[in-house]
């Protein structure tokens, strides 16, 4: 009901919610003095002004409508407030996070004696300043968003990786190298800033061992690329698998009891990856190689894999991965409409028949 009224209340006034606050449970005989002196000594740091008073019949009390008027730090402003009667409490509509993101960096420009143009400079941007006009409001924002924000997002808070030392036994908070290395190249496409950006922040995810091979590396060559740092490590700590073994472990992974066609081309696809990776199998004859496999792992789709077979006997190039997914979940779909007509003509034959009291079947 308090965020009710607040929202209403706002409404009426004109006032933008999310820079307002409802204080309630004043008592009714509480004067416009008592009030405004309860308030400032409540909240020294949050500036604001009255914008009115009301009686709050249902909880017989008073309540106050605040306007914010500068930037304010929503997480230090209490929710309770001091004051004659009792507790008076305090009601604010949470703000977006990007409302909440200009009001820090406002709040924080302010309390260090900095303007936006003061950081603009400091990044290097050329014309700190819109020229002035009739549109500055939205031209200051948007120059705002572009050449602090934006910058200032990418720089220092950006998703970090996490941690990889190269140890045998992972310490706290360490991953192994396979899933560190797959969420790494997944972070990394994420990040829109230069090589040694990139670089820095990969150095803070290392540790160990890990760490001392990408810093003598360094030293020996100071402009050396965040990727081939991951080849570095990869060759470091990376699978010592063999092709041969990579091509084994391909051609022996069958679809399993339950699992549907297309689940097992997809669970089968990064062994291929890795064997093409590995040297076992040309690009040229990927698709090829996954149709040949996939005809002679699909264990539990017999109709399927006749329909492949077929397919792929007939003249053409082999599908791609994504051809050949369509292809299976086309037939897939078609089996489980069979499947279903056949369970509804199954009910409808059983339905024609019915157990009498003696036991004796009779049809309907």
């Amino acid at each position: 009901m308090a965020m009710t009224l607040l929202e209403d209340w706002c409404r009426g006034m004109d006032v933008n919610s999310q820079r307002a606050l409802l204080v309630w449970g004043i008592p009714v005989n509480c004067d416009e003095a008592e009030i405004e002196e309860t308030l400032q000594a409540a909240l020294p740091q949050v500036p604001y002004r009255v914008l009115g008073r009301m009686f709050w019949r249902k909880e017989n009390a008073k309540a106050a409508l605040l306007e914010l008027t500068g930037a304010v730090d929503y997480a230090a402003i209490p929710r309770e407030l001091p004051g004659k009667g009792g507790v008076w409490k305090v009601v604010l509509k949470p703000p977006t996070s990007d409302t909440e993101f200009l009001e820090r960096l406002h709040l924080f420009l302010e309390r260090e004696g900095w303007t936006v143009q003061d950081v603009a400079r400091v990044l290097g941007f050329q014309n700190p300043a819109p020229a002035p006009g009739p549109d500055m409001p939205a031209e200051m924002l948007n120059y705002i968003l572009d050449n602090v924000i934006q910058p200032l997002v990418e720089s220092i808070w950006y998703k970090k990786l996490t941690l990889f030392s190269g140890r045998d036994i992972p310490g706290p908070g360490e991953e192994t190298f396979g899933p560190w290395l797959e969420h790494t190249n997944e972070v990394l496409e994420e990040w829109q800033v230069s090589d040694v950006e990139k670089r820095r922040r990969l150095m803070e995810s290392l540790r160990g061992p890990a760490a001392d091979v990408i810093r003598i590396l360094k030293t020996n060559n100071p402009a050396i690329t965040t990727a081939e740092c991951l080849k570095a490590l990869k060759q470091v700590f990376g699978s010592i698998e063999s092709s041969r073994d990579a091509q084994i472990r391909f051609l022996n992974t069958y679809q399993n009891p339950g699992e549907k066609l297309s689940a097992y081309v997809i669970r089968l696809e990064p062994l291929l990856q890795k064997v093409v990776e590995k040297g076992a199998i040309d690009k040229d004859n990927v698709n090829q190689a996954r149709l040949e496999q996939v005809i002679a792992g699909a264990n539990h789709s017999g109709a399927i894999r006749r329909q492949l077979w077929l397919n792929g006997a007939a003249e053409g190039p082999a599908p791609n991965l994504f051809e050949l997914l369509v292809q299976i979940r086309e037939e897939e779909a078609k089996e489980e409409e069979e499947e279903a007509e056949a369970a509804l003509l199954q009910l409808g034959l059983e339905g024609h028949f019915c157990v009498m009291g003696n036991g004796d079947i009779a049809q309907s």
